[in-house]
């Protein structure tokens, strides 16, 4: 079985959604919900509950939100031992404000804590990284870790999300570093200047990725590997909670089976049911998650 190491951030997330249309300048009655996120931490805590071996290096303050985020990853087995501690520092947080259909309205984040997790910072965890065979690499980190670490680990595989269209921009001249990207459609625009999906894909492949996932809401996916393109849906929901948090699934559903050598159509799969569980989920990643859990979705 591989062994997995992600690497990037982890927030607390604050959730506030209104039944009904929100007014500017103005107090608009909502719910709030508090719970852990970030894109690695999601990620990680998924692969953990589908039963698998992964590590995780980040970044924590001090303050109570850091101490509760460290705790809880500690109770789930995840090994956070290389993580950087740092004094009088606040835990990253990330505030989405959902509209009435549950969908984001407006996501604002507090980061800053993660430029603390930098190049140099990760030279010194050199032999650690090197025990792993997948790296999972957060594009929330800064430009230049984020290329120190593809260039260094080029002889493992390495796993990325583009996360956001702003962010996916670092990545554009590293492609042929990465074994696997997931984008959404929005993403992959950014990424390249053609308009035509087919012509999206053989760019990038020319500029070095292995292996490509695009998502496109409830449209149709995409794995595009250098010897084909396979294409399938979403499993149907009915009423969707939180959408949050539902492509940091599919990766890692898509990771499950990367860490078991499944075929492309069983990573797919595996993929899929997680997204739809996290679509389930008041939260950025489902408590309820389990192998049994996804073993009762049928597609």
């Amino acid at each position: 079985m591989k062994k997995v190491l992600v690497i990037g951030a982890q927030n607390i997330d604050i959730y506030a959604t209104t039944k009904s249309e929100y007014t500017l300048h103005d107090s608009n009655l909502s719910t709030i919900h508090i719970a852990f996120g970030g894109v690695a931490r999601n990620i990680t805590e998924n692969i953990k509950r589908m039963g698998n071996n992964v590590s995780f290096i980040s970044v924590f303050g001090d303050d109570y939100f850091s101490k509760s985020a460290q705790k809880s990853l500690t109770l789930m087995g995840i090994d956070i031992s290389q993580s950087l501690n740092i004094k009088n520092a606040s835990n990253s947080v990330y505030l989405g404000v959902m509209d009435k259909a549950n969908d984001l309205y407006l996501g604002l984040n507090d980061m800053d804590i993660l430029k603390k997790l930098t190049s140099d910072f990760l030279k010194t965890k050199s032999t650690y990284i090197n025990s792993f065979d997948i790296l999972l690499i957060d594009n929330n980190l800064s430009q230049k870790a984020i290329e120190y670490l593809l260039v260094t680990y080029s002889n493992k595989t390495i796993v990325m999300d583009g996360v956001s269209t702003k962010k996916v921009t670092k990545i554009k001249n590293h492609l042929n570093y990465i074994d696997l990207l997931k984008v959404n459609q929005l993403e992959l625009n950014m990424l390249t200047n053609k308009s035509n999906l087919l012509d999206q894909i053989k760019d990038l492949q020319k500029r070095g990725v292995k292996s490509l996932l695009i998502t496109n809401q409830d449209s149709e996916i995409v794995l595009a590997t250098t010897e084909k393109i396979i294409k399938t849906m979403p499993i149907p929901i009915n009423k969707i909670i939180n959408v949050s948090g539902a492509g940091d699934a599919f990766l890692s559903g898509y990771v499950h089976g990367m860490i078991h050598s499944l075929n492309n159509r069983k990573k797919l799969s595996y993929a899929k049911k997680l997204a739809y569980l996290t679509l389930l989920s008041n939260n950025s990643t489902n408590e309820l998650l389990s192998k049994e859990k996804v073993a009762e979705i049928n597609e």
